[in-house]
């Protein structure tokens, strides 16, 4: 466990400290510290009109942790906050390990066949309509699996359409970018815990064990998106005993 007993939980797009609700709840009265960040341009922080990159990102979050001398920390990281999580752990001096929530991820190793590449990038520019809160809409309503509570779902209909155009468009154009996806591997304690819900390759296992050496995997079938929100119990569980063993 990292010296600093720090769990640093980072939201997926459109959305804000409030996913994680359930795992402040599970993990408050543990001998722990806890730290929630709403990123920039979501939640309660600011929105400025900027390039909402990667970089971007894991600055912010090295911000606040360094302003709390908070070194090493277990970065858990829900859809982009998997992948920002992951750039932070790279590109900054904060290290200890990563829990992936079905986290986000474009593969590019030089091999990859002109319709992935035009498919990612229709996804990357799909919200630079006008009519991008009712494409954030069409959007949430993919993310539930066959037995998703309405709670969940309707958690994600409240928060991720008001997610302003301007930050919307930026995040998932950078997202895409082949720039912020190095084959580089994480060589500390990862857990993945996914389903097939989010359309999973099938090899997704072998990619993530590619990424990230040490790594505890568990694939899921029928659950939704919002793993940590709708098999809350399942999810701390699995967490709780990530964290005893390393």
């Amino acid at each position: 466990m990292p010296e600093a007993k720090t769990l640093c939980f980072i939201h997926g797009f459109g959305c804000d400290i409030n996913t994680w609700e359930k795992q402040f709840e599970a993990f408050r009265d543990e001998d722990m510290q806890l730290v929630f960040i709403d990123l920039p341009g979501y939640g309660k922080s600011d929105k400025p009109h900027v390039e909402y990159t990667f970089d971007f990102f894991a600055h912010a979050i090295n911000e606040v942790l360094s302003a709390n001398d908070i070194k090493d920390a277990v970065f858990v990281g829900h859809s982009l906050g998997t992948p920002v999580c992951r750039h932070t752990l790279m590109t900054t001096a904060h290290g200890g390990a990563l829990v992936d929530v079905d986290g986000v991820y474009c593969f590019y190793d030089g091999n990859e066949t002109p319709e992935y590449v035009e498919a990612v990038n229709q996804f990357g520019h799909a919200f630079d309509s006008p009519d991008c809160r009712e494409v954030i809409t069409g959007f949430v309503s993919s993310l539930a699996g066959k037995e998703t509570p309405q709670w969940v779902t309707d958690y994600a209909m409240s928060m991720m359409p008001q997610t302003p155009r301007y930050v919307a468009s930026s995040t998932m154009q950078h997202l895409v970018e082949r720039q912020w996806w190095s084959n580089q591997q994480l060589n500390l304690p990862v857990m993945v815990i996914c389903t097939q819900n989010s359309g999973l390759d099938p090899d997704n296992e072998q990619k993530m064990h590619a990424l990230f050496p040490n790594l505890d995997y568990t694939e899921l079938t029928a659950c939704g998106h919002f793993i940590h929100m709708e098999q809350n119990e399942l999810f701390n569980e699995k967490l709780k005993a990530f964290l005893n063993n390393i």
